[in-house]
């Protein structure tokens, strides 16, 4: 009768309840037309371009999404991150919907470990930036014209 990892005395086990990441959801976005490119970009604020990257990315008060078309910015989307506030979970949840959201690039200025995790086994690739980089010359920096 132990407190091991499958529960004991008042736990939830291994496999049991509703698993371990139950905080906020999102739905994904729909996909970008064919041959655009989608990137998101860890924000202080709904600026879009305007904003700057904020310090952690799947704690970041906004996710802007930005459309691509050969080299060059074609929609941009600021989204409130509802995993900003989660209790636990973000990167895993936030990973999770910047893959069903078809991101090929994230830009931010550090990725957790989790978020980093989904992020690899999805092939979404990772800029890191420092924090304050206004979004426009962050997107310059990777060869996106603004």
């Amino acid at each position: 009768m132990g407190y091991g990892w499958r529960g004991g005395r008042g736990g939830r086990g291994f496999g049991q309840g509703p698993g371990p990441f139950a905080g906020p959801s999102m739905p994904p976005l729909p996909p970008p037309p064919p041959g655009h490119m989608r990137i998101a970009v860890a924000t202080m604020d709904g600026r879009g371009l305007a904003s700057v990257v904020a310090p952690r990315f799947a704690r970041a008060p906004f996710i802007t999404i930005i459309d691509v078309f050969q080299g060059k910015v074609v929609s941009v989307k600021p989204i409130q991150n509802p995993f900003a506030q989660a209790p636990r979970g973000a990167g895993v949840g936030l990973g999770q919907w910047l893959l069903s959201s078809r991101v090929a690039v994230l830009i931010g200025p550090h990725v957790g470990p989790n978020l980093s995790m989904v992020l690899k086994q999805g092939g979404i690739r990772i800029e890191l930036v420092p924090p304050g980089t206004p979004v426009a010359v962050a997107l310059r920096n990777i060869g996106i014209a603004v």
